[in-house]
């Protein structure tokens, strides 16, 4: 999942003004772990210490209300202060680990995480269960809650599923969202999306007769397919309502609250949806009266506004952006404690390098040696913000996670540049490269990481353009390819990108960024490094096979090591950490594991 902000994700992209969450940025942690009763059911991983339940636990409702949170009232105004405005909130387009945490209030997809009591689990939201199988994860049957309605109190139907996942095929209309729909349901009529193919049918999506299952058939098994369908891409869209790109500013609200006004970039107003029924739905609490998203804040205003905690800011929180110049300040001063959350992501922050573009193995090699991992790490905020990485795939994944040299070093234990041996590689190469053009997004430390990046690059004898982009769109525009992507200056030889696990395990991260079948001639998808090597597609193939856990991570592990290191494809930086500083009247702020995010979801005023 990719992650934006500072808080991510693409489960998924995440958040970045830093360090804090990513899915694509965006954040999911799961997987299947056995059979119970001829159903194939999710259940959680390990985050960290953290032991997350199995979700079909006997002391957990598959009905609501969720629990009530000791001590949590209802009323007020919350009030999110962020630097920008949110990536998307269509749910088809979607995959930013923040936005999939917070556009929870308003929209409701089949499946829905609840983290409580430091747990994670994986409930039933708009489906009455968590799917069934009799095939081994080919095919997936989810029963529907009755009498579900939309903000205007019309009928939430199982139509509806199915086209709101028909709309996802459309990623030339609708981009930026996920393409496990694409990728993995049947599709034997060559349907390509409702507005691009209006006269075919998407043949692996069914309901059933009487509108009160949903069943979707497979084109191989997906044994943690329960979990995938957590995704907005699977919630539901009335056909009549869909305005196509202008539903990204009034997606129909399912959830407690619904959109009462947006100002694009500026302010976004949530109130309550007097249709929502909060006994249908075991994993939303709804405390706050209403819900108030300031943007346009820089990393310093916004930082010393919520260190001052005066006024209406001691009943705000930000969700794209988390304390890094005030670290100092902050980190172990009894002063804040009672307000400040600190804890570490599964969001790796890398360097993407563009094998489009920069097709001579020694150049890629080259730049891998010249990045500077103290430099960036040091301008994200330190140790505070993070720690080395040498893989996309983080350490608590056991059976995926290498520990592996690049450019012969331990980038972990040696992260400073290797500004010799990139130089020697440069001179070596049969194509040089030297001019590179770097994209990054124009929020919070990422301009201070880029310019780290930028002096080792240069310092290697590279010349480096730099390509600021603004955070919304931010995703969509680095993964156009060639002529498709219309950034000043050009598609990118260098993309500082960020991602999260959409599950625990490696095919949660592997399959989304390196997969070269994810890519169209124009669109790579979150495949930033464009990786479409003929031998590393016949070893995605063969793990495609493999239904076992740790067979599969195993072999995902594999795959990515060849892009890293013998492809030289990826430089990856850190894992990075979560450090949120909120108002002193708000309770129940708290991690949300299941996007590795700051979360807002249980949020309540103090009276």
């Amino acid at each position: 999942m990719e992650i934006l902000g500072a808080q991510s994700l693409r489960l998924h992209k995440s958040y970045d003004a830093q360090p804090m969450s990513s899915r694509k940025e965006r954040k999911h942690y799961m997987k299947h772990v056995g059979r119970t009763s001829g159903v194939i059911v999710s259940a959680l991983g390990l985050v960290a210490a953290i032991f997350v339940a199995p979700a079909h636990s006997a002391t957990t409702s598959w009905n609501g209300p969720a629990p009530a949170i000791p001590g949590a009232t209802k009323g007020g105004t919350l009030t999110i202060l962020n630097q920008g405005d949110f990536e998307h909130l269509d749910p088809a387009r979607n995959y930013v680990g923040g936005t999939l945490d917070f556009y929870r209030f308003f929209i409701r997809s089949l499946t829905n995480y609840r983290t409580m009591n430091g747990k994670l689990e994986l409930l039933p939201d708009l489906a009455a269960d968590l799917g069934t199988t009799k095939d081994g994860g080919k095919t997936w049957t989810f029963k529907l809650r009755s009498g579900m309605k939309y903000e205007d109190g019309s009928a939430i139907k199982c139509a509806d599923f199915k086209y709101g996942v028909m709309r996802s095929y459309d990623a030339g209309v609708l981009d930026g969202g996920p393409t496990y729909a694409s990728d993995w349901i049947e599709n034997l009529n060559g349907f390509a999306g409702p507005y691009t193919t209006p006269d075919k049918d998407l043949s692996g999506v069914t309901c059933s007769p009487k509108g009160d299952a949903i069943t979707f058939k497979l084109q191989q098994a997906i044994p943690y397919f329960p979990s995938v369908v957590t995704f907005g891409a699977f919630a539901p869209v009335p056909k009549a309502k869909d305005t196509k790109q202008q539903y990204d500013l009034h997606p129909i609200g399912s959830g407690p609250y619904k959109i009462d006004s947006y100002d694009r970039g500026k302010q976004l107003t949530l109130v309550r949806n007097k249709y929502w029924d909060a006994k249908s739905d075991p994993s939303r609490w709804a405390y706050p009266d209403k819900i108030q998203v300031k943007m346009g804040f820089d990393q310093a205003a916004l930082e010393q506004t919520l260190i001052a905690d005066a006024a209406a800011t001691k009943t705000s929180m930000s969700m794209d952006t988390d304390i890094v110049d005030n670290l100092g300040v902050v980190v172990g001063n009894a002063k804040y404690a009672s307000r400040f959350l600190q804890f570490a992501t599964p969001y790796a922050r890398y360097y993407a390098i563009n094998m489009d573009t920069v097709k001579d193995l020694k150049v890629r090699q080259a730049i891998q040696c010249a990045l500077d991992l103290k430099t960036i790490v040091a301008a994200a905020g330190g140790s505070n913000a993070g720690s080395y990485a040498n893989s996309t795939i983080p350490p608590t994944l056991k059976n995926a996670y290498r520990s592996f040299n690049i450019c012969g070093r331990d980038p972990i234990k040696n992260p400073e540049a290797q500004t010799a041996k990139a130089k020697e590689l440069l001179a070596a190469a049969t194509t040089k490269k030297t001019n590179l053009v770097f994209a990054y997004r124009d929020k919070g430390v990422e301009p201070d990481r880029a310019a780290a990046v930028q002096a080792a690059l240069e310092a290697a004898g590279f010349t480096v353009t730099m390509q600021k982009l603004p955070r919304a769109g931010y995703y969509s525009a680095i993964g156009k390819r060639g002529a498709a992507n219309t950034s000043p200056g050009g598609e990118p030889d260098i993309i500082q990108a960020s991602w999260g696990w959409d599950w625990a395990a490696a095919s949660g991260i592997v399959y989304a960024l390196y997969d070269g079948r994810t890519m169209t001639d124009t669109d790579g998808r979150s495949n930033y490094t464009r990786q479409n090597v003929a031998s590393i597609q016949t070893l995605f193939e063969a793990a495609d096979k493999l239904t076992d856990i740790k067979a599969s991570d195993k072999a995902l592990g594999d795959i990515e090591q060849k892009i890293i290191v013998d492809q030289a494809g990826v430089m990856p930086a850190y894992f990075q950490k979560a450090n949120a500083l909120y108002g002193s009247k708000l309770g129940g702020v708290q991690q949300e594991i299941g996007f590795g995010t700051t979360s807002a979801a249980g949020v309540w005023i103090k009276k």
